[in-house]
């Protein structure tokens, strides 16, 4: 481990093959990133948790002088695939940074319940002091509106696949959704634009990055950049306009 700035880099596995960053969302960190790891660092990879200061700034701010000189930091192979796997804010954290400082070797990115288009349960919380002096500048970003960051930073120009939770354990703040989501994020608002790939786990928002099957999609998009012909549909109550599982049209 070593650190840059307020920003530590945890370093599993070995360095010589392909780099995996991997980002966690905006508050209380790694409690349930243990299988994740476990499973990303194969022999032939190396993984940088990157743990950075998730509420002391706005999400742009915390990109330019967290995330840029951490991975500069980190002496990554130009001759290998640099991947990012995300989960929920660490996803438009990934996403801000690929958009001014995409790498030559970008390989795949896969966001993990990721408030693509802000969260319902943001918008009511912003209203909230206690909210906002506990959850920062960035926590009063992740909302839906259409000027929210979110909301503004363009479609996909990398090839992303997105993994979407739809089982709420939340008894809290399910009224404030329309349709299936995950206690925090909305099937709909994970969607993203020029996404390669689509894939929704019966799973909560705090649980779903140790589900099986999140482990298994994540896997398989790194390895193959889809993820799959097999439907998550268990315990997915569905409108018949929506699947489990989608291709971009542009695959």
């Amino acid at each position: 481990m070593w650190s840059v700035s307020k920003t530590k880099i945890n370093e599993y596995g070995q360095p010589g093959g392909e780099t995996i960053i991997l980002l966690d969302g905006i508050g209380p960190k790694f409690r349930h990133l243990g299988l994740m790891i476990n499973m990303l660092q194969k022999p032939g990879r190396r993984v940088l948790l990157i743990d950075y200061p998730s509420t002391r700034n706005t999400i742009e701010s915390l990109v330019e002088e967290e995330l840029v000189p951490a991975i500069a930091s980190a002496k990554i192979e130009r001759e290998q695939p640099l991947h990012f796997v995300t989960f929920s804010m660490g996803g438009l954290m990934a996403r801000t940074y690929l958009k001014d400082h995409a790498p030559a070797n970008l390989g795949r990115v896969v966001h993990i319940a990721p408030p693509n288009h802000g969260s319902e349960v943001a918008d009511w919380l912003k209203k909230i002091p206690l909210f906002r002096w506990g959850f920062g500048k960035s926590g009063q970003q992740l909302t839906t509106d259409s000027t929210s960051l979110p909301n503004t930073l363009g479609p996909a120009c990398y090839e992303a696949g997105v993994i979407a939770g739809c089982r709420s354990l939340d008894p809290w703040f399910g009224w404030m959704f329309k349709g299936p989501n995950d206690g925090k994020v909305s099937v709909e608002s994970a969607r993203l634009d020029g996404m390669t790939d689509f894939a929704i786990v019966p799973s909560s928002h705090y649980l779903i990055m140790n589900h099986p099957q999140t482990l298994a999609l994540t896997d398989r998009f790194l390895q193959e950049g889809n993820f799959g012909k097999t439907r998550q549909t268990k315990g997915y109550a569905a409108p018949t306009a929506m699947v489990n599982h989608t291709h971009s049209p542009n695959t």
